[in-house]
């Protein structure tokens, strides 16, 4: 599971973005869209609001102009983190 956070200038994100996210990702998710279109955050804050606003173990922090070609790179992603914990 993972929590997508975008910080965009768009009030809405392309529809065709969020299918792409959506026919690739392979596992459950959220999207977390701050809506920055009158530019009331620097990327930071925006970043920080997506983050206290999310609700899965893994993050994934990402520019509204991105297009996924590997299926299930969701479930890659939390494969890694599961297989690569460190504890300190």
């Amino acid at each position: 599971m993972i929590s997508i956070i975008i910080c965009s200038r768009l009030n809405i994100l392309p529809i065709d973005f969020l299918n792409n996210i959506k026919d690739t990702i392979g596992i459950e998710y959220e999207l977390i869209h701050i809506d920055n279109s009158e530019k009331k955050y620097t990327i930071f804050e925006a970043y920080n609001l997506g983050f206290s606003m999310s609700k899965f173990p893994n993050l994934c922090f990402m520019h509204d102009d991105l297009v996924f070609h590997t299926q299930n790179w969701g479930q890659i992603v939390n494969e890694y983190f599961l297989n690569n914990k460190k504890t300190v």
